[in-house]
């Protein structure tokens, strides 16, 4: 803040501890004063947001209004930040549906699955991670079996994309877009989703590996029932 009437921009993040894959949801707020603050509550706009549907971006503009309402004649900008972080911290969840499949990102029985659902930290659009894997093996599919329409596929090589860089500065050998909103992945985003394959493999392996032990031990059970039953 440069100037009275305060006119800034807040970056609003819910509480996490700083753990970055606990956090579903952010919110860029203006806070405009007028002449008469703090006597005249500022004008309260949000600017950016991420991870909120329409919904929650309203609930959150009316709780920080509210209390501007509430704070008024009080000097009142650091008592507005602390209630949008708590607020935000309250709305810090996934909601809605898995965009690739359209069914609810966390089961109505609140069971957990073995891969819930993933978020992408360009966007936050959150998807199942079954969903995410089973795409970004398609499209690789497709990007292998098409090489001609690849310049219009998803994931493009790093030159499509306008030569975008990563935060860090660091330049990957493809670079995904998210099919919701068509934001360049963050380079964090590919890994995880790699990560997620090769764990994926894994356990596929594993679990094949099983089903044949356990279909092997049931031959070799029921042909040692039929050498035992046979007549001496």
């Amino acid at each position: 803040m440069d100037s009275y009437p305060p006119h800034l921009h807040v970056h609003i993040k819910p509480r996490t501890a700083d753990v970055t894959s606990q956090q579903f949801v952010e919110a860029l707020l203006g806070i405009r004063g007028g002449s008469q603050y703090p006597k005249e509550p500022p004008h309260i706009d949000l600017i950016d947001s991420k991870g909120l549907d329409e919904q929650r971006q309203k609930d959150l503009v009316t709780c920080i209004r509210d209390k501007a309402f509430e704070l008024s004649s009080y000097l009142m900008l650091v008592a507005l930040c602390e209630e949008a972080v708590e607020k935000l911290t309250i709305m810090n969840h996934p909601d809605g549906d898995c965009p690739l499949c359209l069914y609810p990102l966390v089961p109505e029985d609140g069971q957990n699955e073995n891969f819930p659902f993933m978020k992408l930290m360009s966007c936050f659009h959150c998807f199942h991670s079954e969903c995410i894997i089973r795409w970004w093996n398609w499209l690789h599919t497709e990007k292998e079996t098409n090489a001609s329409d690849s310049s219009s596929a998803i994931v493009r090589p790093i030159h499509y994309v306008d030569n975008q860089r990563d935060p860090h500065g660091a330049m990957g050998e493809d670079m995904g877009i998210c099919p919701v909103c068509r934001k360049v992945f963050h380079s964090k985003d590919i890994e995880h989703v790699l990560c997620l394959v090769g764990s994926h493999s894994s356990q596929l392996a594993m679990l094949f590996g099983r089903k044949v032990f356990e279909s092997n031990a049931c031959c070799y059970s029921i042909e040692k029932g039929r050498v035992e039953s046979q007549p001496k």
